[in-house]
């Protein structure tokens, strides 16, 4: 992987870090970290045993960091981020949604590769949405070019996620000028 994509990932996590709790996964893989957020919200009257209502929202972020994407990587990423994902969420009254979300960085890709991952989806309903919802989303980031790929679900990421890079990208070649 080129110093560009390492500091991108340092900088993606340390920035992740100040609303997810981030578990840095050791190794030579292409998955660098999981973000895990949790949000609860409620409602109630005079005292907290007297709840009128309440929401729990949760998001599991996956960060990839992969030299090329190659024709089948999205789905391999898509099946990974899935079999992990799933098991994490336990819907009940009170879960409103859980995102599952990948976001790869890669400096080249296939052709065909980001056509394949903008049809990638995946939305799982629990007791007619009355115990919640679950939603794929994911995001591809061309370190190369600064283009961002992302399925249907993914276009909410897209806008603030490109100003992140570019903010350390930009971070990164002003101190590669001072070295």
């Amino acid at each position: 992987m080129s110093q560009l994509s390492q500091a991108v990932v340092r900088g993606l996590i340390g920035a992740y870090s100040a609303y997810y709790d981030v578990e840095e996964i050791p190794g030579e893989g292409p998955l660098k970290a999981l973000c895990a957020y949790h949000s609860r919200e409620s409602q109630y009257v005079l005292s907290k045993k007297a709840e009128l209502w309440a929401a729990e929202s949760h998001e599991y972020l996956y960060l990839w960091e992969v030299e090329q994407m190659e024709e089948g990587s999205g789905e391999k990423i898509f099946a990974q981020v899935l079999s992990d994902g799933e098991p994490r969420i336990k819907p009940h009254s009170q879960h409103m949604s859980t995102y599952l979300t990948a976001v790869v960085l890669y400096e080249s890709a296939a052709p065909r590769t980001l056509q394949q991952l903008k049809k990638l989806k995946k939305r799982r309903e629990f007791k007619l949405s009355l115990h919640g919802w679950m939603e794929f989303r994911i995001a591809a980031v061309d370190l190369s070019t600064g283009e961002i790929s992302t399925n249907r679900a993914g276009k909410v990421l897209e806008k603030d996620l490109k100003r992140l890079v570019e903010r350390i990208i930009a971070n990164y070649k002003g101190e590669e000028k001072t070295q």
